[in-house]
C-alpha cells in the first residue's frame, strides 16, 4: 500500500514537485493545477484533496461539502475561457493513489471522440 510518503500528488502539494502555472485555485481542502506529466490539451486540470486520500468514501463531510463548490469554480472558469463544447470529469486512481479528478475540457475544434488524444 502506498503512503503519502511515495504520493506524486504529495510530493506537488509539498512542493518537491513543481506542477507547470502554479495552483490554479484552492480552498481548505482541495487543490485545483495542472498535471505535472505534459498534456496536449489546454485547459486539462487536476482537482485533488490537500489531505492525503485513497477512497472517496474516506472523504471527511467537510471535504465532500467543498468538492462541488471546486468543481463548479473550476469548471465556470474553464467555460469562460475557452467556452468549450463540453468539459469532462474523472477520476482514475491506479498509478497515482491519491484521489484526483481530471477535468479536461472538449473545445468546439475538437471532435467528439477527440478524448483518445488521452491514450497517447
Amino acid at each position: 500500500m502506498m503512503n503519502n510518503n511515495q504520493c506524486m500528488a504529495c510530493d506537488v502539494l509539498a512542493g518537491r514537485i513543481e506542477a507547470p502555472g502554479d495552483v490554479i485555485c484552492q480552498d481548505d481542502y482541495w487543490v485545483v493545477d495542472h498535471s505535472v506529466n505534459p498534456v496536449l490539451l489546454r485547459g486539462f486540470l487536476i482537482i485533488k484533496p490537500k489531505r492525503y486520500c485513497e477512497q472517496i468514501a474516506k472523504l471527511t463531510v467537510e471535504e465532500m461539502a467543498s468538492l462541488g463548490p471546486v468543481i463548479s469554480r473550476t469548471t465556470n472558469a474553464l467555460t469562460r475561457v475557452f467556452n468549450p463544447e463540453k468539459i469532462y470529469i474523472s477520476s482514475f486512481g491506479d498509478a497515482v493513489r491519491h484521489i484526483h479528478f481530471y477535468v479536461i475540457p472538449r473545445t468546439h475544434d475538437m471532435p467528439a471522440d477527440s478524448l483518445s488524444v488521452l491514450r497517447q
